[in-house]
């Protein structure tokens, strides 16, 4: 509860403070801390949806695991893309970010909640992973083009950002989706509507940057696409009910 209520302080403020970068260079770490926040409200939600060690577990797992192929992508520019990490998004280990493993905590299970009400585990999975994609597609000209916390070395005519990075997306997410565990108890509602609120904060924020940035090809595809995502998973979710 504290973690999730200093979360939506916190994201008030960034609203503020990195829309209109008031944030001086030694403050900047604040961004990670924003994570952070969002990754203890994520393994919150772990740890109802599948038992309190095993939710810790599962989370630290995650966080570890995509730490790890973030780093190895940056140096060794597989996966992802041709990319470095900047300074501008501290504090680093070995190069890169340590808030990128709780991020990754957060869209995990926030894919996850969005996609409970469905029975077929690989449907859950492929629309998680479009959610996290669709996050990605106004993240990550954002954090490139407007802020500068990583730099690609691409000439994809979408900012930049070459096609190999959403399909590492949409790829991480779908194969860790599937290897999540069976729920052990059915989280509470209260529970689902934090997870989602972190996800939709956390896509509000980046949609909002990319507005001040003059971005607008990106809120475009991202809206657009979350408003489809949106519909297809309500028709789906009918289409089995009847």
């Amino acid at each position: 509860m504290r973690c999730y209520k200093l979360y939506i302080i916190w994201f008030a403020v960034g609203m503020i403070l990195v829309g209109f970068d008031l944030i001086p260079s030694w403050l900047e770490w604040a961004n990670s801390v924003f994570l952070m926040l969002a990754g203890c409200v994520a393994a919150g939600y772990a740890m109802a949806t599948f038992g309190r060690v095993r939710g810790m577990v599962i989370s630290i797992f995650i966080g570890v695991t995509t730490f790890v192929i973030e780093g190895v992508s940056a140096h060794f520019d597989i996966f992802f893309g041709h990319y470095d990490y900047t300074e501008r998004f501290p504090p680093l280990l070995y190069g890169v970010p340590i808030g990128i493993g709780f991020a990754w905590v957060v869209m995990i299970m926030a894919g996850h909640a969005l996609t409970l009400s469905i029975q077929s585990r690989f449907v859950s999975a492929v629309l998680a992973a479009c959610y996290v994609v669709l996050l990605d597609a106004v993240l990550d000209p954002v954090a490139f083009v407007a802020k500068g916390y990583w730099l690609w070395e691409s000439t994809s005519p979408y900012y930049g950002i070459p096609f190999s990075n959403f399909l590492a997306w949409f790829l991480v997410a779908f194969v860790v989706q599937l290897l999540l565990p069976r729920i052990k108890n059915r989280p509470s509602k209260q529970h689902v509507r934090r997870m989602t609120t972190v996800f939709w904060t956390i896509v509000i924020l980046f949609l909002w940057l990319a507005l001040l940035a003059n971005l607008y090809v990106a809120c475009i595809v991202s809206v657009t696409g979350f408003c489809l995502l949106q519909l297809g998973r309500r028709f789906y979710n009918e289409a089995k009910e009847t």
